[in-house]
């Protein structure tokens, strides 16, 4: 997936249509073991049939210290953990440069050449675009007037796609209105002023919203939670719900191969590991099909896709979910993924 960050990422941190389901590549062997996981009810660990490294960024440990994060490697099928010092904290690994870079994978060309940050301008009410070249290391920044783009806030970097970079503005954990840097001509517009949440590729956008009729929304600390998801086709606008929940809190953490969304819904937003919760897969806009039941649905973010299918990091573990074997747990180390498996 390529979109929304599962946490707010702001530009100064420098960061197919619907089709039907196809034989997966990955499957787990007939081997499972018990998990270590500290929350009753995981899943057991499954062990994959197939062989390939995935980036993974651990996180420091929570000891009320301050320590960086380790940029590392976890090789299937032994589980193994290789930690990699040339790391340096990086957020997401570049497979065509074999290279930590230090913006989360949203900001990177799709093509893994260049990659895109931010920050403020010498100017008040300007910001400054950076695309940077991987392999040389050439900068090249671009000033925007913030009055003239019509940016309320300084954005943050949505998603570098093929057509451009896009922008948002960060408001209440979503995206606030969507707009499209060039850098071939350095020009810049807004494309929508929905509150977009993933970019699916091909115009494709997803987002979620409340619906004010709904009698019993779930809330959490920092807002009252959307009860739907909707699809946006950018280049006609044409908008559709895709999913209507009332009384439950939603949020789309993963595309799969078939662009169909994969859905968080949870009843307790204020609980992390609310034992409610559910992941569901999204078949069209009338049907999903629910793929887990429990509370290590509430916990996973950060999908992403390969041919091996959906990756999820999370506190207690990595999974993968794939058509073929539905939701595994794959490994008890804890991390957030820095790219797919290869």
């Amino acid at each position: 997936m390529r979109g929304w960050p599962a946490a707010l990422i702001l530009l100064t941190l420098a960061c197919g249509q619907s089709g039907q389901p196809v034989a997966a590549k990955s499957s787990p062997s007939p081997i499972a073991t018990a998990s270590t996981s500290p929350i009753p009810g995981d899943l057991p660990l499954s062990r994959l049939s197939f062989s390939c490294r995935l980036p993974i960024v651990i996180p420091p440990p929570a000891d009320g210290q301050s320590h960086p994060s380790t940029d590392a490697f976890l090789a299937f099928p032994s589980t193994s953990v290789t930690t990699d010092p040339t790391g340096n904290g990086g957020f997401s690994f570049d497979r065509a440069f074999s290279k930590w870079l230090p913006v989360s994978r949203e900001a990177v060309s799709p093509d893994g050449t260049h990659y895109a940050f931010g920050d403020l301008g010498q100017q008040q009410g300007q910001f400054v675009i950076h695309i940077v070249d991987i392999a040389s290391g050439h900068d090249h920044a671009f000033p925007i007037d913030a009055n003239v783009a019509g940016f309320n806030v300084q954005p943050l970097i949505f998603d570098y796609a093929t057509e451009g970079i896009y922008l948002g503005q960060a408001f209440e954990g979503s995206v606030s209105g969507l707009w499209l840097f060039d850098p071939a001509t350095g020009s810049i517009h807004q494309v929508t002023k929905l509150s977009v949440e993933v970019n699916a590729g091909r115009g494709i956008f997803w987002f979620d919203e409340l619906n004010p009729a709904d009698p019993n929304p779930v809330r959490s600390a920092m807002r009252v939670m959307p009860d739907q998801i909707w699809r946006l086709e950018l280049s006609s606008g044409h908008q559709v719900i895709w999913l209507d929940r009332p009384g439950t809190g939603v949020h789309v953490i993963g595309i799969d191969a078939h662009d169909r969304p994969l859905i968080r819904a949870v009843h307790d937003g204020y609980n992390n590991l609310d034992p409610t919760a559910e992941l569901l897969l999204s078949l069209d806009d009338a049907k999903q099909q629910s793929i887990y039941k429990g509370a290590i649905a509430a916990s996973l973010s950060g999908g992403i896709t390969d041919d091996h299918g959906v990756w999820f990091g999370s506190q207690q573990g990595i999974y993968l979910y794939s058509d073929s074997g539905g939701l595994q747990k794959v490994s008890d180390q804890p991390g957030t993924l820095a790219n797919g498996c290869f």
